[in-house]
């Protein structure tokens, strides 16, 4: 079960992760992973609802097993 997480965890997995920011939009991120085929928009706000976190694990899919737990 996933549930909602806060933007600076989300940011610091996906730094940790080799995964790299190049396009900022309003309150959206868009997050490429190290290999640079996938990439998912992230909101900036405080709390990410659990949908969008299953979002970014689905569409990082070259990222390891558990990588946001």
């Amino acid at each position: 079960m996933v549930k909602p997480m806060r933007y600076r965890e989300i940011e610091a997995a996906l730094l940790r992760n080799g995964c790299r920011w190049t396009d900022s939009k309003g309150d959206h991120v868009k997050w490429y992973c190290p290999c640079g085929r996938h990439s998912v928009p992230v909101d900036t706000a405080r709390t990410i609802s659990p949908g969008v976190v299953r979002d970014i694990i689905k569409k990082l899919a070259c990222l390891p097993e558990g990588w946001l737990q």
